[in-house]
């Protein structure tokens, strides 16, 4: 397993492998259209909003390290900027890139959310394969890419993460603990003294009209 990415690193890689697979003919990205991307408020978990240096000097990191790279096309007056998540993942299967770019852009999520989030990038039959997937990449023989989180209280499906980063998922608020219920006694006593209060009245009958 390489070092973990940061925040932004994470942030930067899954926008340039969403933006490769949804709109191609706009990809590789010059360094404005990957900020935007990185902040934009859909398909984000949290949302950001970095400025063009915090990108930059992330994406420098990111081609050192060989998981992204500069483009420089010919008449382009900006660079461009492509991934190679490949090399991070060392798989290029379209399922494992595009179950690893939505938990990138968007943290822990069940298989279901996982299938719906992922059909523009890659073609998960059914929510069984995205299970069958999540469980040989949370077991693979070179390192773990991805790992189950205990499904919380209230859950029916168990939630999945990427572990290319160290952001641990924000614990859910735990559930309610139950009420103990009323002491026995103190209910009992309770209803004998409302009784008392009635038979007293009884006893005093009603109150005499006045004159």
């Amino acid at each position: 397993m390489p070092d973990p990415l940061t925040a932004i690193e994470a942030r930067i890689l899954g926008s340039l492998v969403e933006k490769s697979l949804t709109t191609p003919e706009l990809y590789p990205l010059s360094l404005n259209s990957l900020v935007n991307a990185c902040n934009q408020k859909s398909n984000r978990d949290p949302v950001m909003n970095l400025g063009h240096a915090e990108v930059e000097k992330a994406l420098a990191g990111l081609v050192e390290r060989k998981f992204a790279a500069r483009v420089y096309e010919a008449g382009a007056r900006a660079v461009k900027y492509s991934h190679h998540i490949e090399v991070l993942l060392g798989s290029e299967d379209p399922k494992v890139i595009g179950v690893v770019c939505v938990l990138l852009l968007r943290g822990p999520q069940t298989p279901g959310e996982i299938k719906a989030r992922t059909e523009r990038l890659c073609r998960l039959e059914s929510i069984p394969e995205v299970e069958t997937l999540m469980r040989e990449l949370s077991n693979r023989v070179d390192g773990a890419i991805i790992s189950r989180l205990t499904r919380q209280p209230g859950q029916k499906e168990a939630r999945y993460r990427q572990l290319f980063t160290n952001t641990e998922p924000a614990p859910e608020p735990a559930a309610a603990p139950a009420q103990p219920p009323p002491d026995r006694l103190a209910q009992l006593e309770a209803r004998v003294a409302a009784l008392e209060a009635a038979v007293r009245e009884l006893r005093a009958g009603p109150a005499s009209p006045p004159n």
